[in-house]
Parts: C-alpha cells; sequence; structure tokens
C-alpha cells in the first residue's frame, strides 16, 4: 500500500475538476442496475449479490473520492457554501449525496443493501459465520466467537500502535476511535444480544460528532477511504478490518450501531415513496429473521430504522405477507417464487 503501488484503473477526481464524468457516470450504473435488479423477482437475491460485486469494482477501482460513510455527509456540508459562487466545486462535493439521498426518498435506504461497499464487505464477511453457525455446535461457535473477538481486539491494539507510533494522535485519525467504540459495542452485543435494539441508538451519537467535526472544520477519515483514494492510510485500513472482524461476531454491527450516513439514510426510508410492509395474512413464522443482516424484521414487525431494503424478508416470507409498497402497487412476496 505504498505509494509506489496504484489500483485505480481511473486516477482522476470528480468530473469538474478534471473535465471528465466518468466517476458519476460509474456511480449511476450501479445505482440503474440495483433499481432494474430490484425489480426482478425470481433469484432477486442473487441478482443483489452481483450488483454488490459490481459496486465493489467500481468503488475500488474506479471512484476516487471520497465517498465513505464520513465523506458523504462531511462532502455534502462543505459544498452547502459553494452554489451561487462555483456551481462545479459544489457539485464536487455534494453531487454524490445528493443523488444517494434522492435515492432513498424514492426507494428507500437501498444504498445500504444493495450498493455500500462497506455494507457489502460486511454482509459477505458475515456469510462465513452463518455458514459455521449451521454447521457446528454451540460450544464450537461460542470458542470461535471468543477467539474471533481476541483476535480483533490485538488487531486494533497493533494496528493503534502503527498508526500513533511516530506521532500524537490527530482526529484525521479519528476513525481509529470508530473502530475502538465498535469492539466495545460488538463485544457488549454479543454478551447483550437483547440491548440490540437500544445499542441502534449509539449511530444517532456518531452522526452527531461527525456533524460537529464538519462544523469545526475537522477532515474525519472514512473506513474503506484508503481504497477509495489509494492512499497510506493505516487508520482508515484499521477500521475496515475492525469492521469486518465485527461482522463475524455480529452481522453488519457497522451498520447497526455506528453507521452515520446509514441513520440517514433509514429514517428517509420511514417516509419513502417504496417501503417494506407486513400484511393481514403474517403467521408469525419468522422465517423472515434469519435472512435480515441487520435485525429489522421479527415475526413480521418490522423496524424502519434499521431496514436497508435487501428485500430478503420479503423474498423469504412463505405466506407473502411482507410486501414492497409503491405508489399504488404491491408487489406481493408470492410472486418472487412463481
Amino acid at each position: 500500500m505504498g505509494p509506489f503501488f496504484t489500483w485505480k484503473l481511473v486516477p482522476g477526481n470528480l468530473a469538474p475538476f478534471y473535465q471528465s464524468y466518468i466517476e458519476l457516470a460509474a456511480f449511476l450504473t450501479v445505482i440503474l442496475l440495483g433499481a432494474a435488479a430490484m425489480v426482478v423477482r425470481r433469484n432477486r437475491q442473487v441478482w443483489r449479490r452481483v450488483v454488490q460485486a459490481v459496486s465493489l469494482f467500481v468503488f475500488f477501482l474506479v471512484v476516487s473520492s471520497c465517498l465513505g460513510v464520513f465523506g458523504l455527509i462531511r462532502n455534502f456540508y462543505f459544498g452547502l457554501a459553494w452554489p451561487g459562487k462555483d456551481d462545479l466545486r459544489a457539485f464536487y462535493y455534494m453531487g454524490m449525496t445528493v443523488v444517494v439521498v434522492g435515492l432513498a426518498f424514492n426507494f428507500g435506504p437501498v444504498f445500504c443493501g444493495w450498493i455500500c461497499p462497506t455494507g457489502t464487505l460486511q454482509e459477505w464477511t458475515g456469510a462465513l459465520r452463518t455458514r459455521f453457525r449451521a454447521r457446528s455446535t454451540p460450544i464450537a461457535r461460542k470458542a470461535l466467537a471468543l477467539g474471533v473477538a481476541a483476535v480483533v481486539l490485538a488487531a486494533f491494539l497493533v494496528g493503534t500502535e502503527r498508526v500513533f507510533r511516530s506521532r500524537r494522535p490527530m482526529l484525521e485519525d479519528s476513525a481509529v476511535l470508530w473502530a475502538s467504540a465498535l469492539a466495545v459495542i460488538t463485544l457488549f452485543a454479543m454478551l447483550r444480544p437483547k440491548a440490540d435494539r437500544a445499542l441502534k441508538v449509539i449511530r444517532y451519537v456518531s452522526l452527531g460528532v461527525i456533524l460537529l467535526f464538519c462544523i469545526a472544520g475537522v477532515t474525519v477519515t472514512s473506513p474503506v477511504h484508503f481504497v477509495f483514494s489509494n492512499v497510506h492510510d493505516w487508520a482508515s485500513l484499521l477500521s475496515t478490518l475492525v469492521i469486518m472482524g465485527s461482522a463475524l461476531l455480529v452481522s453488519r454491527a457497522w451498520c447497526r450501531y455506528l453507521c452515520p450516513f446509514g441513520v440517514v439514510l433509514c429514517g428517509i426510508g420511514k417516509h419513502a415513496l417504496t417501503r417494506v410492509e407486513c400484511g393481514p395474512g403474517c403467521t408469525r413464522c419468522n422465517q423472515c429473521a434469519p435472512v435480515c443482516t441487520t435485525g429489522a424484521v421479527e415475526r413480521g414487525e418490522l423496524d424502519a430504522m434499521a431496514c436497508t431494503m435487501c428485500l430478503a424478508c420479503v423474498d423469504a416470507c412463505p405466506e407473502g405477507a411482507l410486501v414492497v409498497r409503491r405508489p399504488g402497487v404491491r408487489e406481493r412476496a408470492e410472486a418472487a417464487h412463481a
């Protein structure tokens, strides 16, 4: 990850400064692909994996702006000062965020469930945990959980020492602080699973801290930022590894408890034109809960503030009780199995 190594196919930044719209075009292509896949009824979750894979390709190899979960908030805030003064600069800072938020007003937080690379990394890492749980004994699962927790904690301590070895801690490296908070919260969630809903409130605190940093003019590095911008950033790398390690213990732990941009999109999703609802045919069979990676549904009861609109629960519902509500249209889940 040194200065001699680059992996970007398109090394430049966003359109206005380099007369190229390749980043925005690639990003919009992923969104259109996701929107098309959402309306597919057969093998929809397979198509969602395809969209996630394409998204990883775009974010890791094409996009080089800071589009992390912190950057989308920070850039939008910085861009508010430029409309009317320098519209191209305002577009540079605000364009991507406006697209994602506009998407949320129409389709809910599909960015979280279909496109976000941080969410995808967690979900794919968490799939290893799911497979192990299905093939192991409770004792083996507990031993693995403790082992992973120890590795995550050790990696965090070693990484923190590496980040701050030759300098005083800086706010620009504060992704490490979020990583440490996530490690503690994840371990607590393992010990007290019933506290899951209460722990999700911490996302509001995370959002508030980011906004305070923005107002103070402090640049905060997002997790996975080292991939987006292709820079030597140990703090971002460390936070990414902790996020992935936490996903082995609690599915999508970052999305559940700390993601500040996710809580914004979920709040918009509560009032989106398209959202998941539970109809009167629900028998409380609870087959929806195991497929939900964020704990947003249990026995047909939906928590809109945790839903990522992945539609896995809709596709898994054997009674067709979970439906996708659109303006004037309701897509019944049994159609997905037709």
